[in-house]
């Protein structure tokens, strides 16, 4: 073939590229920052079909299970635009997250979305876990808990899930500081217990993330 020949090819092949439906994202990274005790945080991925053709998203499959994904619909027509949204659960997480979600439309074609966040601890739990061991005289056992961010997160209540291992919170700094002491009501043997601690929601949040204290009587 000549050249001239393998020139007009390559045209035609662009050409018929440019006239396939497109889905075109705004961005595909999204970098969040969260409250030290948010419970979940949503990224928005905006997007145009910028094809000739409608397109559908046929499939969004997070990487993750604290990923779920919503949108308003599935199918854009040419020059319609969408944006879809990534909820992560933050929960039982923190330190530097990258999640990733791949989304497949109806021209065959796929892309992959991150979203990026740094979740910072909101207490120290010192120790996590107390242990009551065979012998062992001491009625309460006490978990020091610190904060060491800028800003205060107060600490509302606390629960244990266990009548026999009774939890109490006590203010040393408010919203930085607290101690909660675990007494043993009973000297009775296989006792486990998880103590919720319930912190103040973040401003515009309903719920925070709980912090958790183990306690076991062997």
């Amino acid at each position: 073939m000549s050249r001239n020949g393998w020139v007009c090819l390559v045209s035609m092949f662009l050409l018929s590229l440019s006239a396939e439906a497109s889905l075109e994202w705004e961005q595909k990274k999204v970098s969040l920052e969260v409250h030290p005790s948010q419970v979940s945080a949503t990224a928005v991925f905006r997007f145009e079909n910028a094809g000739e053709e409608t397109i559908a998203l046929q499939e969004v499959k997070a990487g993750c299970g604290c990923l779920s994904s919503r949108m308003a619909k599935e199918t854009y027509v040419p020059g319609e635009k969408g944006l879809l949204e990534i909820k992560m659960d933050l929960r039982n997480r923190t330190g530097k997250q990258k999640k990733t979600t791949t989304v497949r439309t109806s021209d065959g074609r796929r892309a992959q979305l991150m979203v990026e966040v740094n979740i910072p601890q909101a207490y120290r739990i010192l120790p996590r876990m107390v242990t009551w061991h065979q012998g062992d005289d001491a009625e309460s056992k006490s978990v020091r808990l610190v904060n060491d961010n800028k800003l205060p997160i107060k600490l509302q209540a606390v629960r244990s899930s266990h009548g026999h291992l009774a939890a109490e919170l006590k203010t040393i700094r408010e919203g930085y500081e607290y101690e909660v002491a675990i007494t043993r009501k009973i000297p009775d043997r296989g006792i486990r217990s998880f103590v919720r601690i319930i912190p103040e929601p973040p401003p515009g949040q309903a719920k925070a993330k709980e912090l958790m204290i183990y306690a076991h009587v062997q």
